[in-house]
């Protein structure tokens, strides 16, 4: 075989282990993305915590257009009509608006910059509630989010035009 038609990684050029560990190399680039993203972004877990999306949230307070909510006493007694925030690894996001449940998709980058792949909206499902001023400010407010991070036991969504919500860390996700 004339020299030049041989393969830069023929095997008369490199020794046996060598080519062993050149595959091992490409396989293991290959498998991790070579490194330039994780499976769960630094903005999903706080230093040593869980992903936010290991935990479920219960709305605090919610700030839209001027309009603030804040718990009353009917959130204290009424906790199946309680906004609540749930997400996945894969980016699905759900919950309960209030009245109804919603769904909807994000990425959350590293920066812990939020981009919507598919706002949340409300489910199909029979039996379909009226929705309150609560479960549309919610709705209203969630697509507008464009970031997200944690103080303790507080995820805070907040969007570049004040809107802010706060929920308080209710308990793992079944299955964490």
């Amino acid at each position: 075989m004339l020299p030049l038609l041989q393969s830069p990684l023929s095997p008369t050029r490199f020794p046996r282990p060598v080519l062993g560990l050149l595959s091992l190399l490409v396989a293991v680039l290959v498998f991790s993305g070579c490194g330039s993203h994780s499976s769960q972004p630094a903005a999903m877990a706080e230093a040593g915590e869980r992903s936010i999306c290991e935990h479920q949230w219960i709305l605090d307070s919610l700030t839209v257009d001027g309009r603030e909510h804040k718990p009353r006493m009917f959130w204290q007694k009424m906790w199946r009509d309680r906004p609540y925030f749930t997400c996945d690894k894969l980016g699905f996001v759900r919950g309960s608006a209030g009245a109804n449940p919603y769904l909807g998709k994000f990425e959350l980058a590293d920066s812990g910059s939020v981009r919507w792949l598919k706002p949340p909206k409300i489910s199909r499902m029979a039996g379909r509630r009226d929705s309150d001023t609560l479960e549309k400010d919610f709705l209203l407010a969630m697509p507008r989010i464009s970031r997200a991070h944690t103080q303790g036991d507080t995820l805070i969504l907040e969007g570049s035009d004040g809107t802010r919500l706060e929920f308080k860390q209710a308990g793992d996700q079944p299955g964490s």
